[in-house]
C-alpha cells in the first residue's frame, strides 16, 4: 500500500503530527471518532463518542502506538479542495488502543460476526520507520473516500 504523497506546494507547509493530507472524495468522506470500550456495552448511554444506529466502533490496526485525530474532513473549497484535513493540535490525546472509528455494519454481519475478523476500516496508519511512534493516518487506496490526485497538464510542466 503506497502512503507517501508526492510533493505538493499546496500542502508542503502542513506538518501534521498524526495525519497526512491525502486526496479525498468529499461526497464519500466520513470520519467519526468513538470509544472502543463503549462498543459492546448494551444500554450504554449514547454520547458524542458513540456510533450511531447501523455503525460499529472498529479499531484501526496499528503496529505500535498510534494516534487518531479528533476530527477529519474533506476540504471542498480553496487551494486545499479535495484534501483530507484534520483538527490541528490534540493529536496525542486519542490513542488507537482506546479509540476507534465508526464504520457501517454490513447487512449480514450479526450472523457472521467473528472477533478475529474486524470490519473493514477505510483508514490505515503508515510510517516509513516502524520503530518510531510517528505513524500517520491515511485513507486506504481502495476506499471510496480516496480521491484522485490531479494530473498536471503539459502546459504546467
Amino acid at each position: 500500500m503506497s502512503a507517501k504523497l508526492p510533493f505538493d506546494e499546496a500542502t508542503d507547509h502542513i506538518h501534521p503530527d498524526c495525519w497526512a493530507p491525502d486526496y479525498c472524495n468529499a461526497e464519500q468522506f466520513r470520519y467519526k471518532l468513538c470509544k472502543l470500550r463503549l462498543r459492546k456495552r448494551p444500554g450504554a448511554k449514547a454520547d458524542e463518542y458513540s456510533c450511531g444506529e447501523g455503525e460499529f466502533c472498529e479499531e484501526v490496526d496499528c503496529p505500535h502506538k498510534c494516534w487518531l485525530p479528533p476530527k477529519c474532513w474533506c476540504e471542498t473549497e480553496g487551494d486545499l479542495a479535495g484534501r483530507m484535513l484534520c483538527t490541528e493540535g490534540e493529536c496525542f490525546s486519542h490513542p488507537s488502543t482506546q479509540w476507534g472509528l465508526c464504520v457501517p455494519i454490513p447487512p449480514d454481519w450479526e450472523e457472521t460476526a467473528d472477533e478475529d475478523e474486524p470490519l473493514p476500516v477505510p483508514f490505515h496508519f503508515y510510517t516509513p520507520d516502524e520503530l518510531l511512534h510517528n505513524a500517520r493516518i491515511h485513507i486506504n487506496e481502495d476506499s471510496p473516500m480516496k480521491g484522485v490526485m490531479p494530473t498536471a497538464s503539459k502546459d504546467e510542466l
